[in-house]
């Protein structure tokens, strides 16, 4: 019986507006819920520790030495434990939380190859060849707030935008919230085409990795 009624809620937008209010009220926004974490000194999640961290670490680093991309940007870099493990000639993270951002300057001190922001800064941030977003999407339980991540992600790229999150429609669950977001990019976003979609074969019931390409403008002749 509740696998049928959660089906229910599922497949119909009405019961899933529902639930994804009741866990809003009951969880607050996305930006009031990562802030609070922080300054309670919890961390990023499983996802950047451990053993999915140095698979996702791996990925990308040979990723950006195979296609000798020179700066990264990262939307919600988070507390900068997963950054530890990135090969990258330069790289700028951005995030929701000024108590993260605090965090990853203070860690990585010193470093000139490393830069932080807070998403209000935006006037300070430049683009890079490669942006990334890592266990993020699932997190923007607002409407709004996942559709302007989403949007700023692939404008602050000039080459390359990788995600890794899952790809499916689903309901709120606390501060989790599933959604189709290659319809939403194929949809939305112009100019940018998908290259690859990497399965995870490490562990069962991971994120994929889903690379996306800037398209080649053709010049008239």
């Amino acid at each position: 019986m509740k696998k049928l009624f959660r089906q229910f809620f599922v497949r119909h937008s009405a019961g899933r507006k529902l639930v994804n209010k009741y866990f809003l009220l009951r969880y607050g926004s996305s930006k009031k819920y990562w802030e609070q974490r922080y300054r309670r000194n919890g961390n990023s999640g499983a996802g950047s520790y451990g053993g999915l961290a140095n698979y996702k670490a791996a990925f990308l680093n040979r990723f950006v030495k195979d296609q000798h991309v020179k700066s990264v940007i990262e939307l919600a870099c988070g507390d900068g434990n997963q950054l530890n493990l990135f090969e990258f000639p330069f790289y700028t993270g951005l995030d929701i939380s000024k108590t993260a951002i605090d965090k990853c300057r203070t860690l990585f001190k010193g470093d000139a190859s490393r830069d932080f922001y807070t998403m209000d800064e935006s006037e300070r941030i430049v683009k890079a060849e490669l942006a990334i977003s890592l266990d993020v999407l699932y997190h923007l339980v607002e409407d709004i707030y996942y559709e302007k991540y989403l949007f700023q992600l692939f404008s602050l790229a000039k080459h390359f935008v990788i995600i890794y999150a899952w790809d499916v429609e689903g309901l709120q669950q606390m501060h989790v919230r599933h959604r189709k977001f290659s319809a939403w990019i194929e949809k939305n976003i112009q100019g940018w085409q998908l290259m690859q979609h990497v399965a995870n074969h490490v562990q069962i019931g991971s994120c994929d990795f889903f690379i996306y390409e800037k398209e080649i403008e053709v010049l008239d002749a």
